[in-house]
């Protein structure tokens, strides 16, 4: 008995002796990560892809990027009740989208070369929003911009076709005087 109860005694103290500290063997470096870059510019739409390896600042592209260049658009006018209006439908616009900023451009073209339109591009869906630019009394925004002319009011959005880059979808609501209009329609990147 008084055996036993020596062994128990001295069993802990003979396992803390007999343990070794793991120690982590040196681990080897991947090449791949020195190779590859990423965007480490949380603002781009590219933000970490390829993530690990080196940040490079120069890889990173903006919500403007993939909105800015030329267009060719047809316009299709539907009126308030959501007809199809042929006789108001055959303009073709020249539309140009020229970055202020990584978020923000200005859509030139509806409304000659002189006026153009504000938008906001957001980061991760490839849409742009029309931006509210009509400055009330009380210094609040009222919701839309002006639409060639101070009684046409202009509300919708941009969105930028993921797999063709050439595509841009139109959505525009026009508030006016004289009713509602919507006018939608592909642009095609010149």
């Amino acid at each position: 008995m008084k055996l036993i109860r020596l062994f128990i005694l001295f069993l802990p103290a003979l396992m803390v002796c007999s343990c070794e500290k793991w120690k982590d063997p040196k681990g080897t470096e991947d090449p791949r990560i020195n190779e590859r870059t990423y965007c480490n510019d949380p603002l781009a739409v590219n933000y970490n892809w390829n993530f690990p390896g080196k940040p490079d600042s120069t890889t990173c592209f903006y919500p403007t990027d993939v909105f800015k260049g030329t267009y060719l658009f047809r316009d299709s006018i539907y009126g308030g009740d959501n007809t199809f209006d042929s006789a108001a439908s055959q303009q073709v616009y020249t539309i140009s989208l020229l970055a202020y900023d990584e978020n923000k451009f200005a859509l030139i073209g509806f409304c000659g070369v002189s006026d153009s339109l504000k938008f906001t591009a957001e980061r991760s869906t490839y849409r742009a929003n029309a931006d509210s630019t009509i400055l009330a009394a009380d210094d609040q925004f009222n919701y839309g911009q002006f639409f060639c002319r101070t009684l046409d009011t202009l509300t919708g959005y941009l969105t930028k076709d993921r797999y063709d880059s050439s595509k841009l979808y139109i959505q525009l609501t026009v508030v006016s005087d004289t009713g509602v209009n919507f006018h939608r329609g592909t642009a095609i990147k010149q």
